[in-house]
């Protein structure tokens, strides 16, 4: 679990968010300040990992430590995560999509 690397427990009365972007921001916060030395290379490693445990024992809890690792890689890289993330939905959204025989899907129009 990602909480396991932790140095010291996350203190409840952080968890004060009222949106998921507040909820971001403080994780970021507390994330900034207890994995210090941290770099991009350590949180896609870290995702390895947790993309792995999620496989073998898919639930909330280990979604929950992906989607963590993701919230704190996006302080590494340009941009804002609620616009690439509204962005990308939208783009999605005007694709066209075909099923796939492995039952994943994929997006038909690339230029889009």
């Amino acid at each position: 679990m990602f909480w396991k690397d932790l140095k010291k427990p996350l203190d409840n009365q952080n968890l004060n968010a009222k949106s998921f972007e507040e909820l971001f921001a403080q994780f970021i916060q507390f994330s900034e300040t207890t994995f210090i030395g941290a770099e991009a290379e350590s949180y896609l490693n870290k995702l390895k990992e947790e993309t792995k445990e999620l496989t073998e024992s898919p639930n909330m809890e280990e979604l929950a430590d992906c989607m963590l690792v993701l919230i704190g890689l996006s302080r590494f890289l340009p941009g804002d995560l609620k616009t690439a993330l509204t962005d990308k939905i939208n783009k999605n959204i005007n694709r066209t999509w075909e099923l796939q025989k492995d039952g994943t899907y994929h997006h038909v129009n690339k230029n889009i």
